[in-house]
């Protein structure tokens, strides 16, 4: 059971409109790469009332596997007044590079375990950058708005700084999985209240939770279509809305799809995933932003599950985000 719960609360390492039918990405084929995912991981289903009687420390720790890389190619620095952990990535050891500030998932319940640290390294090299990872605080020990004032201010302190570790502060990239997406999604509007979102240049979000409010939930037709079966299942997401912010589901801080006006937000990648209850957010928060006039790219990926998680990183779908992902940097780094 632990290893399974580690493994289903882990980001994976690899990684229109609005609509309700799952004919608009795919045909309810599951791939068969992911399906023998599954299989050797031993899913299994958890209802609510599971999940809520586990112990925390076995959803809150997950046992991703831990992979090599050169421990000189990565700082590990805390920030702010409120000594916020962040690694810095330079597998090129050069000066001069985009910076990705990157949010990791995890359902605002995990932090930044090492495991994660690979895939991090690999996003370096990936698209030639320097990564600053951000292990924001979590619930239900820090609930909201926490890990967005966390997630806020590093932005802040990340983007008036990373010239001292050689970032280019002109290219400033967000990146986000899961939870890590809602919170980028929430930390361009701040930005753009604050008059500061000029400073991000491209916010890319993967299996983004947009609106958390339960009647939502209900009402989504990829939250009844994937509920049960495919690694994110909707008693997931209610024990991970309900740790993280419980009775502020309507604040837009939390449910970033209910602000009104996206209107001169940074331009936005978003991943979607057939199989995934969040894969109607995704089309939502697209939807919403492209009639506010923001430039987004977005791709449905057929066949696979939340975030790509079990796509292996020389798979199809892998390649296929992160073209996607460089091409949006190379149009948007234009100058």
């Amino acid at each position: 059971m632990k290893l399974f719960l580690s493994v289903m609360l882990s980001i994976t390492i690899a990684f229109g409109v609005l609509h309700s039918s799952a004919q608009d990405c795919g045909n309810r084929q599951l791939n068969p790469g992911i399906a023998g995912f599954l299989k050797m991981i031993g899913y299994k289903d958890l209802s609510l009332e599971e999940l809520r009687n586990l112990p925390i420390e076995e959803i809150k720790y997950p046992k991703v596997p831990l992979q090599p890389y050169p421990k000189e190619d990565v700082k590990r620095i805390k920030i702010t007044k409120d000594s916020i952990p962040v690694l810095v990535f330079n597998p090129l050891h050069r000066e001069d590079l985009p910076v990705i500030i990157h949010y990791h998932g995890g359902g605002f319940i995990s932090p930044l375990v090492p495991g994660l640290e690979h895939s991090l390294w690999q996003d370096a090299k990936t698209y030639e950058a320097i990564v600053f990872a951000v292990d924001y605080r979590v619930a239900p020990e820090h609930k909201f708005p926490a890990a967005v004032n966390d997630s806020y201010s590093s932005f802040k302190w990340i983007a008036d700084h990373a010239g001292q570790f050689g970032g280019d502060t002109s290219r400033i990239v967000l990146m986000g999985n899961s939870a890590g997406a809602n919170l980028v999604a929430v930390i361009a509007q701040k930005a753009k209240k604050d008059n500061i979102s000029h400073k991000i240049k491209l916010q890319v979000l993967n299996g983004l939770p947009a609106d958390l409010r339960p009647q939502h939930m209900e009402a989504s037709g990829s939250y009844q279509e994937n509920a049960k079966g495919y690694f994110q299942t909707k008693a997931l997401c209610y024990f991970a809305v309900e740790t993280y912010a419980p009775g502020q589901y309507n604040d837009p801080e939390v449910s970033p799809a209910l602000t009104e006006d996206l209107g001169g937000l940074p331009p936005a990648v978003i991943i979607n995933a057939e199989f995934d209850p969040l894969r109607d957010d995704g089309f939502l928060y697209a939807s919403k932003l492209k009639k506010s006039g923001v430039k987004v790219w977005e791709k449905c990926f057929a066949g696979q599950i939340h975030c790509l998680i079990g796509a292996l990183p020389n798979s199809d779908a892998v390649k296929e985000y992160e073209a996607l992902v460089k091409m949006a940097l190379a149009d948007t780094f234009v100058k």
